[in-house]
């Protein structure tokens, strides 16, 4: 990971303001290395394409079963209460070149965590960036973020040394599409590489000016609206603020009428960082007047440009001392304020630059948490270059998401990193502590991490909070709670502490049901732990039995009858009565998995699993071995019209479980899986268990299937 001080510098034209004036040469992996990497890649799930020619060559057939997204994006419920002057946040996610193993659709071993983005539900879009010509977002980013209700957005990007980009304006017969009349070959292409992979549109990023003789600016924006055509109303485009009408780059760093027209035929537009208050406000004129909305101007922060450089002409972001970094907050506060959106550069700064200690920066950042003393980087004193900012953290001006859709919600709280035993270390994951499963991540908790702010615990007697607990194959949420101030004397005051979990917004008319699987821990006399769900127009406690294993509450969602059902559910939580704690931690309960879905849902779906076997594939001049099977399933209209999650691949299976040899070898997320390496040289020519079972987008078993094979 490179954290050496200047990479950053180099590695950036997305944010870079004068690589076009001087292309570098060339002196990168041959051709031939490129096609072989990009070979291996595909095993990895990974699609781009480096030239126009392999753009050109592509077709759906080409394309590995792997490397396409099986999960629907989830239409999300309106934005919380009190959200309209909030900032909509959008991602750019360019981390050290991206494509990285972690990133794969299938676990790997690694040594410690990357970036996965655990503040989703303050996250409208996500873009995959990397320095490739058309960048795919890997699948396993696109089914998490399409699991938490998020857009994945692939890049179109022409840098100074992309050849042919003349290719991208030319036209081929003609039709009535965007007015001129021409069609674009290269928009259908685009449309239909999104559609086929699973993601929900592009970023168009252009870095070098056209060929005079190919340049026209009407041409350019009628290929832009056929684009949008071809993508639909489900996907979407945005236009990158880098060439102008003029046929030149110069970052506006604003909506102005040198990029307008470009940005009101994408929908959207992201602008440069470095952009000043003023800036801010008359782009927002501009879009009123040009019919583009203010929620679509997305403004870019760049989180690097608080990093010391030795760089002549340093980036600036806003505020233009001290921006970007812990102080991006900052920028998103001014943004609420004007009533534009805001697109964050590069937020696995946090990881990337301070090696060890990435989370908690992380959490700086988002949540305005202090940072240990002892965090360090290569700017040197990383107190002083980065101090921390509680009062301008950026979930406090970002516009956050309401978890789950109208009549959906699941969560078993996964991390895109997991621990495992000590057989699958050894066989599968080289050794490594733990693995990646970024496409696993799930719904995490979207509420504050403690019953009450850091700056009011004084004033509390018992705090009680969450955090996610890593075990061997599985995380679960563990609630705790610690006494922070003993009354005088014994007074036998019983303290009441409410934990929110998750905002909802779902009918409470009965006709949704909920579950939610936990393990009691609370070991107190005189205390007692309940679930609380929050309606519109009261509260409802569900107790939790006294007894240590695993127990399901089950409920029907309604308060009561007449006006009051109907009512909507806006929270589910914690809720702890407990006499004063002693000041360290003490258990409450785990909580495994959280359900809410139809009741007129089937409790059992009509499908299965066959055709287990094992086949040999040629990849790049060498072979592997992968599982495959094929599924059947019921008409899928019913769980369509109750609004389930239902894919185009996998149908009602959200993923599948695989074991080989009694080893829980991973996730699939399509109909065949990659046959570990070391695995399958230990099983060669051995006849073995195998089992693969499908789980539902609800978390339930639908079905499995045992075989024996011969690997």
């Amino acid at each position: 990971m490179a954290h050496i001080r200047g990479w950053k510098d180099i590695l950036r034209p997305i944010r870079d303001g004068y690589r076009h004036l001087f292309p570098a040469p060339d002196t990168g992996p041959t051709p031939e290395e490129r096609q072989k990497q990009r070979g291996l890649d595909r095993l990895k799930g990974f699609t781009y394409f480096d030239t126009f020619d392999q753009l050109e060559a592509w077709t759906e057939a080409e394309s590995d079963p792997l490397q396409r997204a099986n999960t629907p994006l989830l239409p999300r419920s309106n934005v919380a209460v009190n959200q309209q002057e909030k900032a909509t946040v959008l991602i750019c996610h360019d981390y050290s070149g991206n494509y990285h193993g972690y990133e794969a659709v299938q676990g790997t071993g690694v040594q410690e965590e990357s970036y996965t983005c655990e503040y989703l539900h303050a996250v409208g879009t996500f873009i995959y960036f990397s320095h490739k010509f058309i960048c795919v977002p890997p699948p396993s980013w696109t089914n998490t973020l399409h699991r938490n209700g998020v857009m994945a957005l692939g890049t179109l990007l022409v840098e100074p040394q992309t050849k042919d980009s003349e290719k991208l304006l030319q036209r081929g017969g003609s039709g009535g599409t965007s007015g001129a009349g021409s069609i674009f070959p290269m928009t259908r292409k685009l449309s239909n590489i999104a559609k086929h992979y699973g993601f929900d549109g592009w970023l168009v990023n252009i870095e070098k000016p056209f060929p005079k003789e190919s340049w026209d600016a009407n041409l350019l924006e009628s290929f832009l609206c056929q684009l949008q055509d071809c993508l639909g109303p489900t996907r979407r485009l945005i236009w990158y603020d880098a060439i102008t009408i003029d046929n030149t780059i110069a970052y506006q760093n604003a909506l102005n009428a040198k990029n307008v027209s470009f940005s009101k035929a994408c929908g959207a537009v992201l602008t440069n960082y470095c952009w000043k208050e003023s800036d801010a406000w008359t782009s927002k004129q501009t879009a009123l007047e040009h019919g583009l909305s203010p929620d679509r101007t997305f403004f870019g922060v760049d989180v690097w440009a608080q990093n010391k450089t030795t760089l002549r002409h340093p980036r600036v972001t806003y505020p233009e001392k001290g921006g970007g970094g812990t102080n991006t907050g900052v920028a998103v506060s001014k943004l609420a304020e004007v009533g534009l959106s805001v697109g964050i550069f590069a937020p696995a700064w946090s990881l990337e630059h301070f090696p060890g200690c990435g989370r908690a920066v992380e959490r700086a950042m988002w949540e305005g948490r202090t940072l240990l003393e002892d965090v360090s980087c290569s700017c040197g004193n990383a107190g002083v270059r980065h101090p921390p900012n509680r009062a301008y953290p950026i979930l406090q001006f970002a516009r956050q998401f309401l978890a789950g859709s109208g009549s959906f919600f699941y969560t078993d709280f996964s991390r895109g990193f997991g621990s495992h035993g000590e057989q699958e270390a050894y066989r599968i994951y080289n050794g490594q502590p733990m693995h990646s499963q970024l496409a696993s991540q799930s719904v995490l908790p979207t509420m504050p991490r403690s019953s009450v702010p850091d700056d009011l615990v004084e004033g509390r007697v018992n705090v009680v909070s969450h955090r996610l607990n890593d075990l061997e194959g599985r995380t679960h949420l563990l609630i705790e709670a610690q006494g922070v101030k003993r009354p005088k004397g014994d007074t036998g005051e019983t303290c009441e502490s409410w934990l929110p979990l998750f905002e909802l917004d779902m009918p409470a008319d009965g006709s949704l049901r909920l579950s939610i699987s936990s393990r009691h821990l609370l070991q107190l006399p005189d205390a007692a732990a309940s679930f609380y769900l929050k309606f519109s127009s009261g509260t409802k406690l569900l107790k939790l039995e006294e007894k240590d294993n695993l127990q399901s509450t089950e409920a029907i969602l309604h308060l009561g009858s007449g006006r009051e059902a109907l009512g909507r559910l806006c929270e589910i939580g914690v809720h702890l009565q407990a006499p004063p704690l002693r000041p360290h931690p003490v258990q409450i309960l785990e909580v495994q998995e959280i359900r809410i879905v139809p009741r007129s849902a089937p409790s059992q779906i009509n499908c299965g699993i066959h055709n287990v076997r094992v086949e040999t594939r040629r990849q790049w001049k060498s072979e592997h071995r992968r599982l495959c099977w094929m599924y059947q399933a019921a008409d899928p209209s019913r769980l369509m019209l109750l609004d389930m999650p239902y894919s185009d691949i996998t149908g009602p299976f959200s993923h599948f479980l695989v074991r080989i040899d009694g080893l829980h070898v991973g996730r699939a997320y399509a109909l065949e899986y990659v046959v570990p390496q070391s695995l399958g040289d230990e099983l060669a020519g051995r006849e073995v268990e195998v089992e693969v079972t499908g789980i539902g987008f609800d978390g339930r078993t639908l079905a499995h299937k045992h075989a024996r094979l011969r690997v």
